[in-house]
């Protein structure tokens, strides 16, 4: 079924997992009316236990469905007929299904409003009737070609052909909000599950000293899959110079274990700072010496860590980079030694090297970017 069909003038929302947060649906309802608001930039009608956005001649109907696939919260969604009457509905079901080629169907009725005179198994034996008897289709309630689904609210009724299915979760601005270290593609599938679980997430990176001043170091095709999601974010950037060249004569090695402590006390200290109660990472450790480092090294914390990508394998990962549309950006798995890091020697390297004055170095070169999806940042410090 094609959703731009010129009958469709509607699209149907429904939600899941909020409806069990029984203390705070409806604030949790009213944060996503509000982010589906936001992404497709139409007015949301809450009725019982789902959403309605009606849809002009004017709007671009492919565009909006493909921006309702991006809000957390969302179970599945639907174009849609609306009818006023159960006849107008009747004649619209039969207009759209002569478009379509199909030998079986299958109407699937809920009634949320119950001052609705008929039953639903009433309302879908009246519609497969008036389908067979004026398109003689086969009415098959086990492997039908396509179901209708019909849903009598106390807003009009409405019928869908397709169900499109949404990226779930809870509402975008729901759990409150973290600060991600964002080097990659893996760290960004990161910040779309914590995203997913409904925290906004803002993102800082750590790169190399550039002329740009005015410019982000990350690479903004990243960012922007992100942005898809969350429409706006805050980019805090810093360089690693400064801790780069007290570390330039120690071996790979010796050097990995100090730069992620080096990132983690840099990233806690804008977190804390800037009023993030908690820190995103992307590491995904693939040996028991990989997770043995990542726990001493988060040993040195303060702020609650959170590693969504832990417990998935290889495959699951590469599915949710492409999920996101960045199956193209992953790193390789990590080939050679992974040596056991001793939490001693650590904190002696890291006193030695005075690596407290790395971080405030490059605190103080800190740069800060308004980030909004479709526009080109905006350095804010």
């Amino acid at each position: 079924m094609e959703v731009s069909s010129p009958s469709f003038n509607s699209i149907v929302v429904h939600y899941g997992e909020v409806t069990l947060k029984r203390g705070k649906r409806g604030l949790f309802e009213r944060i996503l009316r509000r982010n589906l608001e936001k992404q497709t930039g139409g007015k949301v009608k809450r009725l019982q236990g789902r959403f309605v956005i009606d849809v002009s001649s004017e709007q671009d109907l492919r565009r909006m469905l493909e921006k309702i696939g991006k809000v957390f919260g969302v179970v599945w969604y639907a174009p849609a007929v609306k009818a006023g009457s159960l006849d107008e509905l009747e004649q619209k079901i039969l207009s759209e299904l002569r478009r379509i080629e199909v030998k079986k169907v299958r109407v699937d009725t809920r009634r949320s409003d119950k001052r609705f005179p008929m039953r639903s198994i009433d309302v879908s034996r009246r519609l497969g009737e008036s389908i067979t008897r004026s398109l003689g289709l086969k009415i098959d309630l086990k492997n039908p070609d396509k179901t209708i689904f019909v849903e009598i609210t106390e807003d009009g009724l409405y019928a869908s052909f397709d169900k499109l299915k949404g990226p779930g979760g809870l509402p975008l601005g729901s759990s409150g909000k973290l600060l991600a270290l964002l080097s990659g593609a893996r760290s960004a599938l990161a910040c779309w599950y914590m995203m997913k679980r409904g925290c906004r997430v803002d993102f800082l990176h750590v790169g190399f000293e550039s002329s740009e001043k005015s410019s982000p170091l990350i690479d903004l095709q990243i960012v922007n899959k992100l942005l898809e999601y969350s429409l706006t974010a805050k980019l805090y950037e810093v360089v690693s110079d400064g801790f780069e060249e007290r570390v330039k004569d120690l071996s790979e090695e010796a050097k990995k274990p100090l730069f992620e402590l080096f990132l983690l006390k840099v990233g806690e200290a804008i977190a804390e700072s800037r009023r993030y109660p908690g820190i995103v990472l992307g590491s995904m450790p693939r040996r028991t010496s990989d997770v043995k480092n990542l726990c001493t090294i988060l040993s040195f914390r303060r702020l609650p860590i959170y590693t969504p990508l832990l417990a998935l394998d290889e495959e699951e990962v590469l599915n949710g980079l492409k999920s996101i549309g960045l199956e193209g950006e992953h790193v390789l798995e990590e080939s050679g030694r992974s040596i056991e890091v001793n939490k001693r020697e650590l904190e002696r390297l890291w006193m030695e090297l005075g690596l407290d004055e790395a971080v405030e170095e490059a605190l103080r070169g800190l740069s800060v970017f308004s980030l909004r999806l479709g526009e080109p940042p905006k350095r804010i410090r």
